[in-house]
């Protein structure tokens, strides 16, 4: 199996969003609370991230919509590639 590479923002992003949810898949978190993890000047960056691992093909995270803002959930690829980059 061909391993997918992604950004060092990607994977801060991936590994912050399994450390706020506490490696739930069926947790439901506002980005504020993922992007509260990072430096102020960083933040922008990792919210592309975030963008960009929803879009992904593997779909390492979901995006949900609420009534006020957006959420984000790790799925199971996303953990499965955090053990694979060995941070888990």
């Amino acid at each position: 199996m061909r391993s997918h590479l992604l950004t060092e923002r990607e994977v801060a992003a991936l590994f912050a969003l399994h450390h706020a949810t506490r490696g739930s898949t069926s947790a439901h978190l506002p980005e504020h609370a993922i992007l509260v993890r990072f430096r102020s000047d960083y933040r922008g960056y990792v919210a592309d991230a975030l963008e960009e691992l929803a879009r992904h093909t593997e779909k390492y995270v979901v995006k949900h919509p609420t009534r006020t803002e957006m959420t984000y959930q790790i799925t199971e690829a996303g953990i499965r590639k955090l053990q694979e980059l060995r941070l888990l």
